[in-house]
């Protein structure tokens, strides 16, 4: 149950990455007047907006008390719960992303033809209705995508009431009626409205919305979220240790034998390998096993639910000593580490580092998932049916291309697809020599003679990777990164 309180009581959320456009905030304004709350806002206990920015400004703009559900349980990771709010207070597809395309003038005369509404809380006074003839007047209305997210703040004890019109259909929250009757419940809450009205609501709740744009906050979010998850552990080598010796990729990497393949492992890779976001560092075990020396580098170490400073620390320490002193590497290997960094910027950052380590006998592989990839095929062209699809809420940003944000509950992390084109472009301005392949669903590269060192560029990149942000903080080692670098080139960085 929802209760009144002065807008002035809450606060955004600053990391909150909804644009406002102030054409589509006045169709807010204009769409409380005609309707009312039909839905609460949902706040922290602090006081932090979870959902409702725009509502709650646009109540303060009319003097209106704004209906507000302060959950109980306690949220530490807003940025997911922020999001999937979003995902699953308008209907939305997949496929909805793009929320400028909509005809706000036409929305906008909707509106103005319909009377003001009576009670400007009717969200505060739903009723129970029962869930099977719901279902049965609804089913051309299921969507999956929309039962996800529904499913999603269910994990949050988060339970918003549907909106229906007074001849039972569901104008707004047909996932949240999939999610109950997955549930088992006999009934659920709704917000009954006219017919009169019913068109125009069902255009405004699942139609009208900001954009998605990442603010330095948000980005230093998923900035850190780019960590290998607990759950994410190798028991083999993957397709980027496999690219290099020519395995075909028809086979599961997890049939390849290491032992039996040590020779060729060996001759490949030489006789030291750096391994560039190394995640749990899985594969350095195995490749040490067989001889080969492995340098490890792998700033968001994890070992639950959230990166670690004094483990990344520690990583970056050890890794800096070893550049200090001189530590020259056969190879160098970046695997799927391209997919999960969020930022263009960010990626080239990286790639200058590792190219600054790189002799002229140094050979760096990179491997990542492209486009090809079920997991972007499902994000670009529907729900799968696998388990992992059945449970998802993930959506395309629209940053750049191939990219896509999931795990809306639980660190949302970015996943960028490529294209073999665009992984050439990352690399082909630091390398004389760059091959790209294909290897199962991952674009491959090849780089050999690095070019000469950028030092203006290899410093920002140092200031970048080596003060990366954590929950209890930054990283703080850019200067340690500049004089580790500075002594290994021979240069003043």
């Amino acid at each position: 149950m929802s209760d009144l309180y002065p807008p002035c009581a809450f606060h955004h959320d600053p990391i909150n990455p909804r644009q406002r456009d102030e054409a589509r905030f006045a169709l807010v304004l204009r769409s409380l007047r005609k309707f009312g709350f039909l839905l609460p806002l949902y706040a922290r206990q602090d006081g932090l907006l979870l959902s409702g920015h725009q509502r709650s400004d646009a109540a303060a703009r009319l003097g209106w008390s704004i209906p507000v559900h302060v959950v109980a349980k306690h949220i530490r990771d807003t940025a997911g719960l922020n999001l999937t709010f979003n995902r699953a207070t308008n209907d939305f597809t997949l496929m909805d992303v793009h929320h400028d395309r909509m005809d706000a003038e036409a929305l906008r005369h909707l509106l103005e033809s319909l009377p003001d509404a009576d009670d400007p809380y009717p969200c505060r006074n739903p009723v129970d209705v029962a869930i099977a003839p719901l279902l049965a007047a609804n089913l051309h209305g299921f969507n999956r995508y929309a039962c996800n997210a529904a499913r999603q703040l269910g994990e949050y004890g988060i339970r918003m009431p549907i909106v229906m019109d007074e001849d039972g259909t569901v104008l707004n929250g047909i996932g949240r009626l999939q999610y109950a009757s997955e549930r088992g419940e006999a009934t659920l809450p709704a917000v009954v409205v006219s017919r009169e009205k019913g068109e125009a609501i069902r255009r405004v709740m699942n139609g009208l919305s900001m954009d998605f744009r990442l603010n330095d906050g948000f980005r230093d979010v998923l900035r850190t979220n780019a960590f290998r998850r607990a759950r994410q552990r190798r028991k083999a080598l993957g397709s980027g240790y496999l690219f290099p010796l020519r395995e075909s990729g028809k086979e599961r990497c997890r049939d390849f034998s290491i032992s039996a393949n040590a020779g060729r492992l060996k001759a490949t890779f030489g006789p030291r390998i750096l391994d560039f976001g190394c995640g749990h560092g899985d594969e350095a075990r195995m490749l040490r096993k067989i001889g080969i020396g492995v340098t490890t580098f792998e700033p968001f170490r994890s070992t639950g639910g959230v990166p670690s400073r004094k483990r990344g620390r520690y990583s970056a320490s050890a890794f800096l000593r070893a550049v200090k002193d001189g530590q020259r590497f056969t190879s160098i290997l970046l695997s799927s580490v391209l997919n999960s960094v969020p930022f263009d910027a960010d990626r080239r950052h990286i790639l200058t580092i590792c190219a600054a380590l790189c002799d002229p006998e140094t050979t760096l592989f990179a491997a990542a998932r492209s486009r090809h990839d079920p997991n972007w095929v499902e994000t670009s062209q529907g729900i799968g049916l696998g388990k992992t699809a059945a449970r998802s809420a993930r959506f395309i940003l629209l940053d750049e291309p191939g990219m896509s944000v999931s795990e809306l509950n639980a660190n949302p992390k970015v996943q960028r697809y490529f294209q073999p084109s665009e992984f050439r472009s990352l690399f082909e301005d630091l390398f004389e020599d760059v091959s790209i392949g294909l290897h199962i669903n991952n674009v491959t590269a090849t780089c050999r003679r690095p070019k000469p060192i950028d030092l203006d560029r290899l410093r920002q990149a140092l200031r970048f990777e080596f003060d990366l942000p954590y929950p209890e903080g930054r990283m703080g080692f850019a200067d340690k990164a500049l004089s580790a670098f500075s002594q290994r080139l021979g240069v003043s960085l």
